[in-house]
């Protein structure tokens, strides 16, 4: 079996305020991984420990195989994006891209074709000759991604590389993102705060909170089968409801506040019980036959855009997520009696720590 892309053992680094201990974190050859945390989790710390601007005070990073903690930054082979683009402003657009190339002592031409080669495969053959300065956000952020894939970098580091953009524009790019990650196959390392920007291209995801990663693993499982309270809570399933579980003849049983409701598996005893807002339906009382059906009110309807939030108050309260047109058909209302429900499938159970 081949070396993973990216492998970091044990690394752990103290910087003022920002820190990371014992991470451990592995990349396969050919993939998009994204790593997920807030403002001030230590992601940027991991990805600056990998791309040699930092060395760590224990542990080791490899890249392909290769331990790279006293190789130079510039000699490890690796395309870095900065958060801040760092494009060079006396240069222009085809200048920016073709920069590496020449420290590498390419010839004109091999230059002239990569930068023409990419400013195609990202749609900026127009933007050649402009001034970086008379740049949008979105076009910078091409170009700066166009730099660092110049140099066809084994592996390719994205630090934020979307935070500075609007909703629209970032949208765009994660579609870009995505494509040229196809085409290229180039292993990318993608930091970010945005759970929206992850799903949109990552491959696997690992969550970092406080300097420790807390969970890796697909979009699938970080987002539907979260490990502990803060990853929930980060990746928005809303409805985190602590409770006792049992084991019963089928799945288990979870009791929350007094009410009952029914998981396919999990562990027993104290437990936070979980469910994505999207996975609960709403519709008027009364309750009826059926599982993990809870009631009460209607306690405050939130316009999302395409979705609408309800949030509903009684023995257990629930956060909703509804299609606007299924909201809109539903007449639901401020104040109204409602019934909550699940699925059991929908329900993911851990244990409390």
């Amino acid at each position: 079996m081949s070396a993973p892309a990216i492998e970091i053992r044990g690394v752990s680094l103290s910087l003022g305020e920002f820190a990371v201990h014992k991470a451990d974190v592995s990349v396969s050859e050919g993939e998009y991984f994204v790593l997920l945390g807030p403002t001030g989790a230590g992601k940027t710390v991991v990805l600056e420990c990998v791309a040699g601007l930092h060395r760590p005070d224990e542990g080791e990073v490899y890249v392909r195989g290769q331990r790279v903690d006293d190789i130079a930054p510039e000699r490890r082979g690796l395309g870095y994006l900065p958060q801040d683009y760092a494009l060079f402003p006396h240069l222009n657009v085809a200048q920016n891209i073709g920069f590496g190339m020449r420290l590498r002592r390419k010839s004109g031409s091999e230059i002239a074709r990569r930068v023409g080669e990419l400013a195609e495969l990202l749609r900026i053959t127009h933007l050649l000759h402009r001034d970086v300065l008379r740049l949008s956000g979105g076009e910078r952020q091409r170009v700066a991604l166009a730099r660092a894939l110049a140099i066809e970098p084994k592996v390719l580091l994205l630090d934020e590389p979307l935070s500075a953009l609007d909703e629209q524009t970032r949208e765009g790019l994660c579609v870009e993102l995505r494509r040229v990650h196809q085409e290229l196959g180039t292993t990318t390392m993608h930091v970010s705060h945005s759970f929206e920007e992850t799903l949109a291209v990552a491959d696997r995801i690992g969550v970092i909170h406080q300097g420790r990663i807390r969970q890796v693993g697909t979009p699938e499982e970080v987002f539907r089968h979260p490990v502990s309270e803060f990853v929930a809570q980060f990746v928005r399933c809303e409805n985190i409801l602590p409770g006792t579980a049992a084991r019963q003849a089928r799945g288990l049983r979870v009791e929350v506040n007094g009410v009952g409701f029914e998981a396919e598996d999990g562990p027993e005893g104290e437990v936070f019980l979980v469910v994505r807002p999207e996975d609960v339906d709403v519709v008027r009382a009364p309750v009826g036959e059926g599982v993990n059906r809870v009631a009460g009110r209607v306690a405050a309807v939130v316009d999302k855009g395409a979705l609408v939030k309800l949030s509903i108050e009684g023995a257990v309260g629930m956060a909703s997520l509804m299609g606007r047109r299924a909201f809109q058909g539903s007449g639901l209302k401020v104040g109204e009696e409602v019934v909550a429900s699940f699925e059991p499938e929908a329900a993911h159970v851990f244990a409390r720590e």
